[in-house]
């Protein structure tokens, strides 16, 4: 076992007990590509989500939303290539239906699925398609389809992200599995991401709810790269207990090491996320110290994180920490110019509010690297955070131009 606690493993949403998964192309999308993923617990199971904070929502999040207040399902049917957002009565009729029609496949009773949906906006599904692939999906159904799920999920994102880890809890080895998808439109809280998250460690749903929301919130609520919020955030997260005995509580130290699996995974699958932004080359990392408290930290690293002019000073590995500065002073926070310090990786360039000397050809020779991170220190007192993002590109732009929705 590592020094975290826990080992990383494959497996995906199925490396705990009791998970099945299959993906499948039912003809959401044109081109073929797999656009349908199931993912089922084959014991009940405890349930919670985490969703967009955009006021105009989904149908999917809408119905999930409300049956995750119930703490419980069993199964999560994903569709790609279609938001379902913005549709109306019918958007949630179609959603309804999407669940109904996998709790059908898989034995279940009614309110035990959930549904998530990602891609266009304002478009309806093409709901003869989606139910025959929920039914091919039931039949598919294998502990080995978390990769067919992953695959299953994606929009513009480059490869499946999927991630799993074990530990020891009750002197048996539990697991933690997930996967996520996420390529533009990504903004917190969260933005255009699913991601679905299963254990097979038992958890009570007010508990399992509070550590889902906090483990989101140092994750996929820290990620930006264009600024732009999606209608169709989800993170669903289902516990079934399968690997402990049904009585099981886990000591103090024993739900402390769960938590932090549960909060390294969603950390990674987040960052993986930005890595894969759309047209991304670098991956920034914002870390903000010196704030009065770590709330305001976070405003200011998300200030820096989503300003454009700074994303293209990394595009072009231009060590222009003075739009850093113009970012950081636009945050809303109150500050003392004189105690401001910013680094680049590990070159100081300005302290106290003022220049300080350094060496810029070398500095733009670190910069042109895959990834860099931007230290500002605001000297008024011990709270911290940081954001991740990435750098806006030339190829993002052509992409996004030509997409219709």
């Amino acid at each position: 076992m590592s020094s975290m606690g826990f080992d990383r493993i494959l497996g995906g949403v199925c490396a705990p007990q009791g998970f099945l998964a299959a993906g499948v192309a039912c003809g959401i999308k044109e081109d073929s590509r797999p656009d349908l993923a199931l993912v089922f617990s084959e014991v009940p199971a405890t349930a919670a989500g985490v969703y967009t904070t955009n006021e105009v929502k989904a149908a999917p999040v809408l119905l999930c939303s409300l049956r995750t207040e119930e703490g419980a399902a069993q199964a999560v049917v994903a569709s790609s290539g279609n938001a379902n957002a913005m549709t109306g009565k019918r958007g949630l009729a179609d959603a309804v239906a999407m669940a109904t029609a996998a709790e059908k496949a898989l034995g279940l009773d009614e309110g035990l699925a959930l549904v998530a949906s990602t891609g266009p906006i304002g478009r309806y599904l093409p709901m003869e398609n989606v139910l025959r692939g929920i039914e091919q999906a039931a039949s598919d159904m294998s502990p080995g389809g978390n990769t067919d799920a992953a695959k299953a999920i994606m929009t513009t994102d480059s490869y499946p992200k999927e991630l799993a880890v074990e530990m020891e809890i009750g002197g048996k080895v539990v697991r933690l599995g997930a996967m996520a998808k996420g390529s533009g439109m990504i903004h917190p809280n969260m933005a255009t991401m699913i991601s679905v998250i299963t254990t097979d460690v038992g958890l009570e749903h007010g508990i399992m709810q509070h550590w889902l929301e906090q483990a989101v919130e140092w994750s996929f609520n820290r990620i930006s790269v264009d600024g732009d919020q999606s209608t169709n955030d989800t993170v669903l997260m289902l516990a079934n207990g399968a690997a402990l005995p049904e009585e099981y509580e886990m000591s103090r130290e024993e739900a402390e090491l769960f938590f932090n699996a549960l909060c390294w995974l969603t950390a990674n699958l987040a960052m993986s996320l930005v890595k894969d932004g759309e047209g991304v080359t670098k991956l920034l990392r914002v870390v903000v110290n010196g704030a009065r408290d770590d709330a305001e930290a976070v405003t200011v690293a998300r200030a820096v994180a989503v300003s454009n002019l700074v994303k293209c000073a990394f595009f072009g590995a231009q060590p222009n920490w003075g739009r850093i500065a113009a970012a950081v002073g636009s945050a809303g926070v109150g500050l003392q110019q004189d105690k401001l310090t910013i680094y680049l990786g590990d070159h100081m360039v300005a302290e106290g509010g003022e220049p300080v000397p350094f060496d810029e050809e070398e500095l733009e020779t670190i910069l042109r690297r895959d990834e860099a991170e931007i230290t500002v220190d605001l000297g008024l007192g011990k709270g911290s955070a940081y954001y991740l993002t990435c750098d806006l590109t030339t190829e993002y732009v052509e992409f996004n131009a030509g997409e219709k929705s």
